[in-house]
């Protein structure tokens, strides 16, 4: 007699799922966990615990720290990560309300990720004006001196600002830019006071940018959405009158983000955009409050 198993009982039983359980707790940790912890976490056996995390690192999924002996995410998973955000359910959503946002502001709006501690494009809508910005999407973009890259690091792990802060004295591209771990730390600081970040002219000469954090339910960043404009048609103080209007989008995508992803722990198709939803951050701005 063939025995009936529940979802449930599927994913308790299955060594793929076992995995991907730990996979799911090393990527939502805020600070890298230890293999007791691992174990405790997923609820399996210290020895089961270690023979799927040698298995996962094996093939570049999540990575050991020798002399911590700590568990966090490794290339190959990045790579997965990256791909899958801008090839999700949600990609025409995303970028029909980056698509508004662009053409309203006539600048050029980016979706940007960390990737082992630089920028990535996940996303970007380049404006429709005559004088606009133009920048391919695997230019690499320098954390210290970008909107984006700021404000990941401000509202990332410490491990990772730390990690940045060991390369200061950082590069000078402008005037503008923060060069000092002292002062940059400070700088950070203040952005997560914010809940903002901007570039004024300290990547490029006469090109600022604003970012602001997309995040899920838990609070947690996962990405930052950034509207870049030349100086000449939006200059910063300009921009930051727009914010209201960023963080509406920022909210549609972080919400459609946090629909996405699957409930149960067995998991489950993700729910794609509703159709009775405004895409429009305009209107969004329009129904908050003064």
């Amino acid at each position: 007699m063939n025995e009936m198993i529940t979802a449930s009982e599927f994913a308790d039983r299955s060594p793929v799922m076992k995995a991907l359980r730990l996979l799911a707790h090393v990527a939502a940790s805020q600070e890298a966990p230890a293999l007791a912890e691992l174990s405790r976490a997923i609820n399996l056996p210290k020895p089961t615990t270690h023979r799927l995390a040698r298995a996962l690192e094996a093939a570049g999924y999540i990575a050991k720290d020798p002399l911590t002996l700590r568990y966090q995410i490794g290339y190959s998973f990045e790579d997965i990560a990256l791909k899958g955000l801008r090839n999700s359910a949600v990609h025409g959503y995303r970028r029909r309300i980056m698509s508004e946002l662009a053409e309203r502001l006539e600048a050029r709006v980016n979706l940007v990720v960390l990737k082992s501690g630089n920028l990535s494009f996940v996303q970007w809508v380049d404006s429709t004006a005559p004088l606009r910005i133009n920048i391919s999407g695997d230019m690499p973009m320098p954390v210290h001196c970008s909107a984006s890259g700021k404000l990941l690091l401000a509202f990332g792990p410490k491990e990772l600002r730390d990690a940045v802060m060991c390369r200061a004295p950082f590069e000078r591209y402008t005037k503008n830019t923060i060069t000092t771990a002292s002062r940059f730390s400070r700088h950070l600081d203040e952005i997560l006071k914010l809940g903002y970040s901007v570039d004024d002219q300290e990547l490029i000469l006469g090109v600022n940018c604003l970012a602001v954090p997309i995040q899920l339910s838990t609070g947690q960043t996962v990405a930052g959405l950034a509207v870049m404009a030349p100086t000449a048609t939006l200059p910063l103080d300009k921009l930051k009158q727009h914010l209201p209007e960023i963080k509406a989008a920022a909210r549609l995508i972080s919400d459609e983000l946090g629909r996405s992803r699957p409930t149960a722990r067995g998991g489950g198709a993700p729910a794609g955009p509703k159709k009775s939803k405004s895409v429009s951050a305009a209107s969004v701005r329009k129904r908050t409050p003064k």
